[in-house]
């Protein structure tokens, strides 16, 4: 295990979180070719990390290697008003990565604890997590950390 601390990015980070959220995306690429990443994903992402940064029902979580300083993973949590169910508020993680050479190193756990008092911090009932649904390492660490089906999302692609 590596010796981690977890903060809440600011706008000082945006350069770390864009890095990270864009690796993400062109993972999620790699794993579904129904994620195909957009042409202009630098400058896309850019203005996705302005607006998370800014928002007010989102949390973005960063880990830094306690020893380096480096950021090392980050996990983006966003509130959702849930009108007609109990409990009425849920987190959404949107967005979890952690650099390959820290994974199965016990960052990404970290960052899951941290996020789950971040959601109760925030008012929510339950949290839960969107991902591909190819990424079946993911879908073991959620398994594993207590996580269960809550709905299905079908697609079909219109061209």
């Amino acid at each position: 295990m590596v010796n981690i601390y977890v903060k809440e990015a600011t706008s000082e980070d945006a350069g770390a979180v864009a890095e990270m959220i864009a690796r993400l995306k062109m993972l999620n690429e790699e794993l579904d070719p129904h994620f195909k990443t957009v042409s202009d994903l630098e400058s896309v992402v850019k203005k996705y990390v302005e607006e998370i940064l800014a928002s007010d029902d989102t949390r973005v979580l960063l880990a830094l290697d306690a020893a380096t300083g480096e950021p090392v993973g980050l996990l983006v949590l966003r509130k959702e008003d849930r009108i007609f169910y109990e409990p009425r508020y849920k987190t959404v993680i949107t967005d979890f990565y952690v650099k390959p050479k820290y994974r199965r190193r016990r960052v990404g756990s970290i960052l899951l604890e941290k996020a789950i008092e971040h959601a109760k911090d925030m008012g929510a009932g339950i949290i839960t997590v969107v991902y591909p649904a190819g990424n079946t390492i993911a879908g073991a660490f959620y398994e594993k950390a207590g996580f269960r089906d809550l709905q299905v999302e079908k697609y079909k692609p219109l061209y």
